[in-house]
């Protein structure tokens, strides 16, 4: 008890702001731009906070610094911690956090499967701070990151072109899957592509970068054209067009997990691990997120069941 009280009386919130820059950014150098600090002043002072804890908080490398197991953990009482601050200096100062929104872009099929679960946590911790899920598809929820109208966004990683002066960070693989109902003709799960085919077709919009991925694959398999199509981006609507009809639909896995899992909708056996991508958190550098976006996106992040790769677009 005696070593950790003074441990605690060693540490600073300079030590604790500068880890918690080095844990978002994954790198010091990028940290030390964001503070307003020298690298290694930023070095010094995470060197510093893990000399007072006596442990490593992140593995340093070439290609930045990675959060250890005891640093992740460290990272989210810190986060609580600093937010309890923000809170304090408010109430002090006489501005109030409830004023706060978070607004998150969305793809539909991030909306219904984990997000749910992270938000509640957050708002079970910070009531006051608002929270806006504001769903659309890639494109249209790039664009609203651009202009500001959102704070971060879950989709897919799209284009170079499209993703450009964005920070992405990839949370996980999401498969693309060929699905229909439970007792449709082609339920049994075994079927070639061209039975597929002969029955209309539910999928997302030409514009979105899904369906781009949808075109290439069909593409690679000499598909050039689809005649029979029904186009929509509501999660919804693609649940109740395949319960109550014969199409074959080809969406996001985890817009229909649910009925995979009860065996309402079944997968077919075309086209799996064919067409998987990314899906991560794309933040706009440009922007300067208030203190319960910062600690959502952290939270999201790192949630434990997520391999993780950053990724910056010029």
């Amino acid at each position: 008890m005696k070593e950790f009280v003074a441990a605690a009386k060693k540490i600073r919130l300079r030590q604790l702001r500068c880890f918690v820059a080095v844990a978002r950014k994954k790198s010091f150098v990028l940290a030390a731009k964001d503070l307003g600090l020298t690298q290694p002043a930023v070095s010094r002072s995470v060197r510093e906070l893990e000399q007072n804890l006596g442990q490593e908080l992140f593995d340093r490398s070439t290609r930045g610094a990675e959060l250890t197991p005891r640093g992740r953990s460290f990272l989210a009482a810190t986060e609580s911690g600093l937010m309890q601050i923000f809170q304090g200096v408010q109430s002090a100062t006489g501005e109030d956090l409830s004023d706060e929104i978070v607004r998150i872009g969305a793809l539909p099929n991030v909306c219904s499967r984990f997000l749910p679960a992270i938000v509640k946590s957050f708002k079970d911790e910070f009531p006051s701070v608002k929270v806006r899920v504001i769903p659309g598809t890639n494109s249209d929820l790039l664009d609203s990151l651009r202009r500001g109208d959102t704070d971060f966004v879950i989709g897919r990683l799209s284009t170079s072109e499209d993703m450009r002066g964005l920070n992405f960070q990839a949370l996980f693989d999401e498969p693309l899957v060929f699905v229909v109902r439970a007792g449709h003709p082609l339920s049994a799960g075994r079927a070639t592509l061209q039975e597929i085919l002969s029955y209309p077709m539910l999928l997302l919009p030409e514009d979105t970068i899904i369906r781009q991925e949808v075109s290439r694959y069909l593409s690679g398999q000499g598909v050039s054209a689809l005649t029979d199509t029904v186009e929509t981006t509501s999660s919804d609507f693609q649940r109740a067009y395949i319960m109550q009809t014969d199409c074959v639909a080809v969406i996001p896995r985890g817009v229909i997990q649910a009925e995979l899992d009860s065996g309402a909708i079944v997968q077919m056996n075309i086209g799996k691990d064919a067409m998987k991508g990314p899906v991560g958190l794309t933040t706009n550098p440009d922007l300067r997120l208030g203190a319960g976006a910062q600690i959502l996106a952290r939270r999201i992040i790192t949630a434990p069941q997520y391999a993780k790769t950053g990724i910056q677009y010029g």
